[in-house]
């Protein structure tokens, strides 16, 4: 059969495409699938998307397209047909009405799926009468304000079946909005089994994943943690995801302190990855449908702490067995579960195989299944027009001598030793065998890493027959960027492409690090959507610990790692670049044997501006006769941690001779009076970096 999804973009990133990708998907397996995407508004998806899967747009928004429709006539005039009521009624027009009724008019869908309020609307105005009309619901019945209940009710009475992720909510559905006529039911979202292998939950790492948004409660997340972090100073937080949030969740961090501790680290995607480092996973919506993330983080072996908020997490999460549930908002309840699994490391790894074991009733095949039984049941046509009587299209093309195009695609992973790791995924059969067989993955084919800046610099390593390349701990790469490619039998290079990078073993590298041994790191990313590697290799690096602010001061603890040794009396100096070069000195205390401590007062550079934007470099001079080394942060999974990590300003009075000062306070009489900020950041390279700049007068 023909099944169509109505999405509003498939070109985004969150949990309604992340479920209608995961069911397409297995869908595909045994049937012609299409997503109609009302809106496209970047050229590339941010989630892969199966080739077997007709990806359909229908209006254009890309600001940089020759076809952008924003000033299309019909697109500034506003929808007709979509619910008034419904949230991104604004986003929609006449176009968008025109668009979509223009579609479905020739379809031959067998089955069509609206996503939203919105699109189950045009759903059941637009869809011709042979097809199968579903609904499906991802937020909840209590969600939506009672005018849009209203509006959606004769819509909702004209579908074959509506669908919520949630028995709970099918069961609010059923009571507060009798449909007589249209059958409504739960049918889970799936989620597949992950990419990488799964967390042994043994690290010190708290993960959460989700939009930045109000319902998510993040804010109440920041506020449980610093309880945390009061008692277990060694652990982090980080969340994943993006929103209108995040400025306000971010002055929250700063005001707790936990600038060291808790990160946003944007949107991730795919998210498996992030998942595998963490060793806990939280949640603390006020409201879910579902619980997508909940679901994801259990597939990748995490027990999960969630608040108990309708429907979805008391459905996913047994309590005491693969997670804890808490009540909505209670911050010392989340805290109190958060430690209880920090603080049993065996409640933890039981609890996380419990949560990997259980998860599994969520791969897309079962949940999948109910989808065919439910499209039969309603009398939707059932011959087979999927990619097994058509033939799939490979994700890969093969890798034969013949072949016009070889589009490779490879996981990556480090591994504990520092040791990397590039698998490439399984090639289809080639189509002139009949045998089924496929051709060796990688025999005869090359890993080839080229420095970003000196492009003649290489390092090549060669794939063994199943298609694995390896990179060994402590190999020798110069500092920098590094691209890979895949070298054929002929020399031809192909960029290499990524499904997943596991960086787990990058998070752990100061532990593996070798006294005396220069220092050496090697991380693998994803940079315009080829493989690429940072390296850093320094013969002494001095790493970055904590950085505190208070009392105006800049408080910085690190490690001295490498063939050099702490002096006695070690120095950091600060020294500006730019046309008006200087230098400051500031004595560093020692901790242990390679520890070291030092204070910066923000009044010393700002006492020293000459310009609007001062930039002083940090070194430390950890010996009298040593070359300085540059203090910074590279023994960790973070490539650039400038946006990741960042540190509150400190604001001061602007210094001025005592003329001066006279002078511009006759003329500012009465107005606030000029500042500046200090602020300590990490470089492209990581290296700590020290600014003062001037504070706008408003």
């Amino acid at each position: 059969m023909k099944i169509s999804f109505l999405i509003h973009t498939i070109y985004g990133i969150g949990g309604t495409i992340r479920t209608t990708l995961n069911l397409a998907e297995e869908l595909a397996d045994r049937h012609e699938v299409e997503i109609v995407s009302v809106f496209r508004h970047r050229d590339i998806p941010l989630f892969a998307i199966d080739p077997r899967i007709s990806v359909v747009p229908l209006v254009d928004t890309r600001p940089s397209s020759p076809t952008n429709e924003k000033k299309h006539p019909l697109q500034l005039q506003p929808a007709e047909l979509f619910p008034k009521n419904e949230a991104r009624y604004k986003e929609y027009s006449k176009l968008s009405d025109e668009r979509v009724q223009a579609h479905y008019a020739g379809s031959d869908a067998d089955v069509i799926i609206g996503t939203r309020p919105g699109l189950v609307a045009y759903v059941a105005q637009f869809a011709r009468e042979r097809a199968v009309l579903i609904g499906q619901e991802h937020m909840t019945h209590n969600h939506h304000k009672p005018e849009l209940r209203a509006e959606m009710y004769d819509h909702l009475a004209r579908l074959d079946a509506f669908v919520t992720v949630s028995e709970g909510d099918a069961a609010s559905y059923r009571e507060q909005m009798p449909l007589p006529d249209t059958r409504v039911l739960a049918i889970p979202n799936s989620v597949p089994e992950p990419m990488v292998a799964p967390s042994d939950t043994s690290g010190t790492t708290v993960v959460a994943a989700g939009r930045l948004a109000s319902e998510k409660q993040y804010q109440v997340l920041i506020e449980a943690f610093a309880k945390v972090a009061a008692v277990r100073p060694e652990w982090t937080l980080r969340i994943c995801g993006w929103g209108n949030q995040k400025d306000r969740l971010r002055r929250r961090i700063d005001e707790l302190g936990l600038y060291n501790r808790a990160h946003l680290m944007g949107p991730r995607s795919p998210i498996e990855p992030e998942w595998v480092k963490g060793a806990i996973a939280v949640s603390t919506s006020r409201h879910e449908s579902f619980g997508m993330t909940l679901v994801e983080a259990m597939r990748c072996g995490l027990p999960v702490v969630s608040t108990d908020c309708d429907y979805g997490p008391r459905e996913i999460i047994e309590d005491g067995v693969d997670g804890l549930l808490v009540p909505v908002g209670d911050v010392d309840a989340i805290a109190g579960a958060l430690l209880k699994l920090i603080d049993d490391e065996d409640l933890r790894r039981r609890m996380g195989a419990a949560a990997l074991r259980n998860a599994r009733r969520f791969d897309p095949g079962p949940v999948a299944k109910q989808y065919e039984e439910l499209f039969a049941e309603l009398g939707a046509a059932t011959a087979s027009r999927g990619a097994a009587s058509r033939g799939a299209a490979p994700r890969i093309a093969a890798a034969t001598g013949d072949s016009e195009e070889f589009a490779p695609v490879a996981d990556c992973a480090v591994g504990q030793d520092g040791e990397l790791g590039v698998t490439l995924l399984p090639l289809p059969p080639s189509p002139e065998r009949q045998d089924g067989l496929r051709p060796s993955r990688g025999a005869g084919l090359r890993l080839v890493c080229t420095h970003q800046d000196a492009k003649a610099e290489e390092r090549a390593f060669a794939f063994d027959a199943e298609g694995r390349a390896t990179v060994p701990a402590g190999a020798d790469f110069a500092e920098g960027v590094w691209t890979c490619h895949v070298e054929l039998p002929e020399g031809e290079r192909v960029a290499l492409a990524t499904r997943a990078v596991d960086q787990r073993g990058a998070m752990r590298a100061a532990d593996r690090m070798v006294a005396g041994a220069a220092v050496r790191q090697l991380v693998p990313y994803v940079k315009q959507g080829v493989l690429s590697l940072r390296s850093w290799g320094r013969p002494v690096h001095a790493e970055v610990g904590d950085i505190l602010l208070a009392d105006r001061k800049i408080m910085l603890t690190g490690r001295l790692l490498g063939r050099g040794a702490l002096a006695d009396d070690p120095v950091l100096l600060l020294r500006r670049r730019g046309k008006d070069p200087a230098e400051l000195t500031f004595p560093v205390g020692r901790e242990g044997s390679d520890g070291f401590r030092v204070t910066v007062p923000c009044a010393a550079p700002a006492a020293r501006q000459t310009a609007a934007h001062d930039v002083w470099d940090l070194w430390l001079r950890y010996a009298p006769d040593a070359e300085p080394v540059r203090p910074g942060r590279v023994l960790d999974d973070v490539v650039e941690k400038g946006s990741l990590i960042p540190y509150p300003g400190t604001e001061l009075m602007k210094k001025r001779p005592l003329a001066a000062v006279r002078a511009v306070a006759r003329k500012l009489r009465g107005r606030p009076q000029e500042r500046v900020t200090v602020k300590i950041f990490y470089s492209a390279s990581n290296d700590l970096v020290l600014n003062v700049v001037d504070k706008p007068i408003k």
